[in-house]
């Protein structure tokens, strides 16, 4: 890998976004290199092959410490490590199937319902819509935010509620505020400097007051628990803790019950709902720059559906190219470019190379999804790229969207039916456009957590429904203009 300089490593080197550099360090070092960043050595992965390989190994499933965590104080799911870690994500995926996180039909029609009740009201909002100008976004966030948090909690929210926004709001800034901190994860010393000792206060308070929100949701589950009836994830927990109480066993390591159970909420939620929003956001962008892959995906649908009904789950395997577009929109916008960052438990070979206890390791699957050695013009939009030549759907091991090993991602099942039923359902009922003296939507990226379009406007067509039993989509509106940023 590159040199640095002492104290400061690589750190002072960094030219644009992250992910970008590291792919040209890639092409000049290899698929596997390393690089000093402050006091911390991270190694970068760009080889597909060497990231399943790493990822299935125990001694990868290490999570780094730095602010985040600390201020985290080991709770949750998704930033904890070792034995709690294994627990609770072996709990969290026996209970997640039982509420219908699973591929198999008896399991799922449960969770497909949940889907259902928001892509219905979705598609409601934007037939309702009278304004020449409709922002995407929020009615995205608001449906999908729901789907997570029926799950969770039993809870939805509407657009308006007050509630919400504040919800929406504190996790927002707290992705802006931990961006500033990141330079403190490689040179903890600055983080007694003024403006980020200001920071880290705000982070811990804004962490408190979402904690104080979802305390009240636990509270208010205490009181209305029921054992003979498990309504989500909350009770789940409680039924546990009462179980743990009855035969003396510890929880969560002796940690506080109920802040542990306010951090899985805010992972799960924070983690369900973003990624799906952006990559449902990046189809619009897509279907706007290719209304030839859009109008190919209305008639597969027409004709395998009809004009009758939405789409169901049962459809998917008898829509390839609509499953393919999809797929081909995880590939190219990548919205979490590099993974989530893992840390090395103890000395371990890879591919030829000691990697020490401590080290950092990130996943460059941003790198393997536009990789021109395993996918002809990986720049272009090619649906077709995921058919096979009999017209089935084909996923390469590069193919890694939700991540692999031991730490993929937890709700990828969830995501991938929201993904289908979501975008088929949208396309199904709407014609869309480019409104009248746009550009077509850019594909350059607005960059965060995760990678987000740049704010744009579609113009939306009903395309009317015969015999639906959801009425107000039987019913012709004219064309309005609706839009997303």
């Amino acid at each position: 890998g590159p040199y640095g300089i002492p104290v400061l490593g690589y750190l002072p080197f960094f030219r644009g976004d992250t992910h970008l550099h590291y792919m040209e360090l890639a092409r000049r070092y290899g698929p596997v290199f390393s690089l000093r960043l402050g006091n911390q050595t991270v190694v970068v992965l760009s080889d597909y092959k060497m990231i399943r390989e790493a990822f299935r190994k125990e001694e990868f499933t290490g999570r780094p410490q730095s602010e985040f965590t600390d201020i985290l104080g080991g709770y949750g799911v998704i930033n904890i490590d070792g034995n709690l870690w294994k627990d609770q994500r072996r709990f969290l995926h026996e209970k997640l199937r039982k509420f219908g996180m699973t591929l198999t039909d008896s399991g799922r029609t449960h969770m497909e319902n949940r889907i259902m009740r928001e892509v219905h009201l979705f598609l409601r909002s934007l037939v309702e819509n009278r304004s020449p100008e409709t922002d995407l976004n929020p009615v995205l966030a608001t449906s999908i935010s729901n789907v997570i948090c029926s799950i969770i909690m039993s809870v939805r929210f509407t657009l308006e509620d007050p509630q919400f926004k504040l919800f929406m709001d504190l996790i927002a800034e707290g992705f802006k505020l931990f961006a500033r901190l990141s330079y403190v994860n490689f040179i903890p010393i600055m983080r007694y400097l003024p403006g980020l000792l200001a920071t880290r206060t705000k982070i811990a308070q804004n962490r408190s007051e979402m904690g104080k929100f979802f305390q009240e949701t636990v509270d208010s589950h205490k009181k209305s628990f029921d054992p003979s009836n498990i309504r989500d994830i909350v009770d789940t927990y409680l039924m546990e803790i009462k179980e743990s109480s009855s035969q003396d066993r510890q929880m969560f390591g002796g940690r506080d019950p109920d802040r542990q159970i306010q951090q899985v909420i805010g992972d799960l939620f924070t983690a369900g709902m973003e990624t799906v929003k952006t990559t449902l956001q990046w189809s619009v962008v897509y279907m706007l720059r290719h209304p030839e892959i859009a109008k190919t995906v209305q008639e597969e649908l027409d004709q395998v559906v009809g004009r009758g009904r939405l789409p169901t789950l049962r459809d998917r395997e008898f829509l390839p190219y609509t499953e393919c577009v999809i797929r081909e929109v995880l590939r190219i916008s990548s919205v979490v470019p590099l993974g989530s960052t893992h840390a090395v438990t103890r000395d371990v070979q890879l591919g030829g190379y000691t990697i020490p206890q401590g080290v950092q390791v990130v996943p460059h699957i941003h790198a393997v999804h536009m990789d021109p050695t395993l996918w002809d013009q990986p720049n272009q939009f090619r649906p077709e790229r995921f058919l096979t030549p009999e017209g089935k759907v084909f996923k390469p091991d590069y193919f890694i969207p939700f991540g692999v090993g031991r730490r993929m991602c937890l709700g990828d099942v969830l995501a991938r039916m929201e993904l289908f039923l979501f975008f088929s359902s949208f396309l199904h009922c709407f014609h869309l456009a480019v409104p009248e003296g746009h550009a077509p939507p850019s594909v350059q990226y607005v960059p965060g957590i995760t990678l987000t379009p740049k704010s744009f406007k579609v113009a939306l067509t009903q395309r009317p429904l015969e015999g639906c039993e959801l009425d107000f989509l039987t019913e012709h509106h004219a064309s309005r203009t609706v839009g997303s940023h």
